[in-house]
């Protein structure tokens, strides 16, 4: 089965997430003389992150989307998990750091998913913040079966989580050791036109 993934140009830099290979992701770069830029991923990389597209993250358990509260443009604005509704506070663009870590700016914002005050402790809270070198903002993404990602911080290795397993509209996200939660896994998904806020 080959899964279509679209390309805002020849030159592209991605993590393959392969199924069977331990969780762990492999970067790539692919430009037009490579055989894997022909715009679709094979089983062999069950997802790839485009840097030149936007993504949703969907919660596995709640099958919600992480999006910046109340279509927030500020900085320090908290994320939490909302209905999904297709608008830019919902989107992720990711820019790769090297090593297999991404910033994630929000669409709307520009700002980047940051973990509060640079904390390593159990529930400090997920928010907005303006992009910067720090490693509290950069992100990786390991494959978890049967279904979803793990989104881990790679200043404490703990993983991007829904605070109490909750499924409600305005559940904050915080950073968690990983348990395999359900709550800890998160669909990515190439996103299509925003609509405005």
């Amino acid at each position: 089965m080959r899964i279509v993934q679209m390309r805002a140009s020849t030159l592209y830099h991605g993590l393959c997430l392969a199924l069977g290979a331990l969780g762990s992701g492999c970067m790539m770069d692919a430009g037009p003389d490579d055989p894997r830029g022909d715009g679709e991923a094979t089983a062999g990389a069950a997802i790839t992150i485009n840097v030149n597209a936007s993504y949703t993250f969907t919660g596995v358990q709640s099958n919600k989307c992480v999006g910046v509260q109340g279509a927030s443009t500020a900085s320090t604005a908290p994320l939490d998990i909302e209905t999904c509704n297709g608008t830019a506070s919902q989107r992720f663009r990711p820019e790769s750091v090297g090593g297999g870590f991404f910033r994630l700016h929000n669409e709307l914002s520009g700002l980047c998913l940051d973990v509060s005050g640079v904390s390593t402790a159990d529930g400090a809270a997920i928010l907005q913040f303006t992009c910067n070198t720090g490693l509290n903002q950069q992100w990786s993404f390991t494959d978890v079966a049967p279904a979803g990602e793990r989104v881990t911080a790679r200043h404490s290795g703990k993983v991007l989580d829904v605070t109490g397993q909750g499924t409600a509209d305005g559940t904050l996200l915080e950073q968690w050791t990983s348990n395999n939660g359900t709550n800890q896994r998160f669909v990515l998904t190439p996103a299509l036109s925003a609509f405005a806020p």
